[in-house]
Parts: C-alpha cells; sequence; structure tokens
C-alpha cells in the first residue's frame, strides 16, 4: 500500500511539473505573462541570526482593499490570490545589514533565506528591514524585480512570546463551517472582515506587557499562504500588532500528495518557534473549533516550563465545552492554566492577575469589545 501511494504521488507531482512546464514555455511563448513579483512574509530571528520566506510569484496586480469593494471586486480578489502563478527555478538574493543571501525558489514557488550576523544587532526598532531582489528567473525580466521584506528581531527585553491561532481566534472565520467559511473569504476583504470583539487590544497589551518589553506575537494558522497579504490588511486596519505568519502550503510534492493534517502543521510550526528561542517562555491563545486545545496541551506536556498560560476563545456548542475543561484539568499538575474564555476580557482578566499585561489596560480593552461588538451588530443587520 505504502508503495502504491508513493507511486501516485510521485506520478501527481511529475503530471503537475510537467503541465506547469508546458504552461510556462505557452506563456513566453505567446508573451501572455504577468510581470514578476517577489512576495516577501515576515521573518523572524534573534540579534544575530535571522530567517525570511517568501515567494516568486507572477504580478496579478492585487490591489488594496477598501470599504466600498462589491462582492464582485472581492471575489475577484479572492480568485486572483488563490489562483497564484508561481515562478519555480528563480534565484533571490536578499540583503540583512549588510550580509548577503541567495535561495532558489522551489516547484511551488517558495524560497527561504537565512542570515547569519557577524555581530549582534544593536538596532533599537525590533522590526528591521530586508533588501529582496530577483537575480535570475526562467522569464525574461523586462525590468529589476526587487521589494523590501520586514524581520522580527526578538530583543533580550522580551518577557514571554505570544503564539496565537487566527481563523475564529482573532479573525471570525466560521471554521468549523466550510460554506459559511468560504463565504467569508470570497465574498468578504480584509477591511470587511470582522475581528474578535477586544481581540486589538488585548494582542497590543500582551505585546507591551508590563512596561515597554515589546513580546513577540507569532501567528500559526492551517490557512493557505496565498490569504497572507489579506491577513497582513487585515491586522494592519483592526490595529492588532503585526507578526510572523506560519500558514501551510497547499502544494503537491514528489514525496506528498495531500497536505500534512492540521495538527501535524500546528506542531511542527509551534516546534519551529520554540526551538529558535529556547530561552522564551510563551503564551498559547487558540479556540474551541478545531483541536486547539488539544494540540496546546500536547506542546505544554512536551514542554512543561515553557508554557505561562493557554486562552481559548470559546466559539462552540456545551459538549465541546466539557471536552476543553477535561483537557484544562489534566494540565493542572503542571502548574499550566488553560482558560476556556467566553470573550476578550475573561482572558485579560487572568493575564492581569498574573502580570503578563497592565491591569490598566482592562479597561481598554472592554471598552474596545463594546465598539466591535457594536460594528459586528451593524454589520450583520446590514446583511
Amino acid at each position: 500500500m505504502a508503495d502504491w501511494r508513493s507511486l501516485l504521488t510521485q506520478t501527481t507531482a511529475n503530471v503537475e511539473e510537467r503541465f506547469d512546464q508546458l504552461k510556462e514555455r505557452l506563456t513566453q511563448r505567446l508573451g501572455l505573462g504577468e510581470p514578476l513579483m517577489i512576495q516577501a512574509y515576515h521573518g523572524f530571528g534573534s540579534a544575530q541570526t535571522a530567517t525570511i520566506k517568501g515567494r516568486v510569484l507572477e504580478n496579478e496586480g492585487i490591489r488594496k482593499a477598501t470599504d466600498n469593494d462589491s462582492v464582485w471586486q472581492n471575489l475577484l480578489n479572492a480568485y486572483r490570490q488563490i489562483e497564484s502563478d508561481e515562478i519555480p527555478g528563480a534565484t533571490v538574493q536578499g540583503v540583512f545589514h549588510g550580509v548577503t543571501a541567495t535561495a532558489v525558489s522551489d516547484e511551488e514557488g517558495y524560497f527561504d533565506l537565512r542570515f547569519t550576523l557577524p555581530h549582534p544587532l544593536t538596532a533599537t526598532s525590533p522590526w528591521q528591514p530586508v533588501e529582496l531582489s530577483l537575480l535570475e528567473a526562467p522569464r525574461k525580466m523586462e525590468e529589476p524585480v526587487t521589494a523590501t521584506g520586514q524581520i522580527l528581531v526578538v530583543r533580550e527585553t522580551a518577557v514571554f512570546g505570544v503564539i496565537s491561532d487566527i481563523d475564529d481566534t482573532v479573525l471570525q472565520s466560521k471554521a468549523t463551517s466550510y460554506l459559511q467559511a468560504a463565504r467569508l473569504l470570497f465574498l468578504k476583504n480584509a477591511r470587511t472582515r470582522l475581528p474578535f470583539p477586544g481581540a486589538a487590544t488585548f494582542y497590543q497589551a500582551l505585546q507591551k506587557g508590563i512596561g515597554e518589553q515589546f513580546n513577540p506575537i507569532f501567528y500559526v494558522s492551517s490557512s493557505p499562504w496565498n490569504v497572507f497579504t489579506l491577513l497582513t490588511e487585515f491586522f494592519e486596519y483592526q490595529n492588532l500588532p503585526q507578526g510572523p505568519l506560519f500558514l501551510k502550503d497547499y502544494g503537491i510534492t514528489p514525496d506528498q500528495l495531500f497536505t500534512s493534517g492540521h495538527r501535524k502543521h500546528k506542531l511542527d510550526q509551534i516546534n519551529t518557534i520554540l526551538d529558535t528561542f529556547p530561552n522564551l517562555p510563551f503564551i498559547l491563545i487558540g479556540d474551541s473549533g478545531q483541536k486547539d486545545p488539544e494540540i496546546y496541551a500536547e506542546i505544554a506536556k512536551q514542554n512543561p516550563n515553557r508554557i505561562k498560560a493557554i486562552y481559548i476563545r470559546d466559539v462552540t456548542p456545551d459538549k465541546r465545552d466539557q471536552e476543553v475543561l477535561d483537557i484544562a484539568e489534566s494540565l493542572q499538575p503542571l502548574g499550566i492554566d488553560m482558560i476556556l474564555a467566553a470573550d476578550s476580557a475573561t482572558a485579560a482578566e487572568h493575564a492581569a492577575h498574573h502580570n503578563f499585561i497592565d491591569a490598566g489596560q482592562l479597561l481598554a480593552i472592554a471598552t474596545e469589545m463594546v465598539s466591535d461588538q457594536e460594528q459586528t451588530d451593524n454589520i450583520l443587520d446590514a446583511e
């Protein structure tokens, strides 16, 4: 059975690769291709090492969302994001604080650049620019292709980090209903999607900590990399702290026909973060809808001295609540609280009690919750 699956996976990947190659040759021959672009995802690192991921794509001309975009404009933009035309075999160069690194994009257009600095960074801003350029590509470039990425440098002043889910944790996604989730993805945009009430101010408080700590926030989700722009625009518009995103590649490879499951993806990405910052403890935030409690409990039991608390947003019926509470009870011998939170205020009160956030932020979080809920009600009434 294993040999049969391996053969099917290899054959499917080869067919896709041949199709992509044929499509690229026809595109070049007929002069139909769009200009190329480098899409830089948010990188992360410490004072002396850093990494950034990105993708080489055709530039589909996707513009920033507005409040007045029609359903058809949202649908077109969503289609352009999902139906991306990747460019494999392109050589990308990055320059970060004088250090140069190069990488070649894979069959899905992705590349990873890693930098090792000769001296620790002394810059005060946590976000540092990296200049990217396309050195070579399988398609003729009419003009230079460049981009500027951002790398989050975790400073020694950080007391803890935050690892957060996105869908149904900060962004209302209805992820437990495929039909509703698809409707939101295709018919809404970054400015009309709704946050969970109070999430932005709560996350800002966690990032700030007690004083001016700048605790880093990392977002881990099983959403595809194609929605990176939508998510970063959403964070910007809703005043949610930006942070490195760990999304999912849904492409076919010679080793894998179907993508890894939700659990494996999240475990792998969270462990990558923990391994990158071995001296930093973390707070985990998720929701009750897609196995976050089980995944986070597994992480906590493997790393009991690294997890300060777990906050689970309650988005499911009462039957699921008891399952989450049972998981929470299993963590009590480790001294780790898993809080099933009905709203942002519940999680914030626990965080303030344990000095993760300034208690003075509780009023601001409660105020934002009221404002966000009014916004949500108005939009739902209009629909």
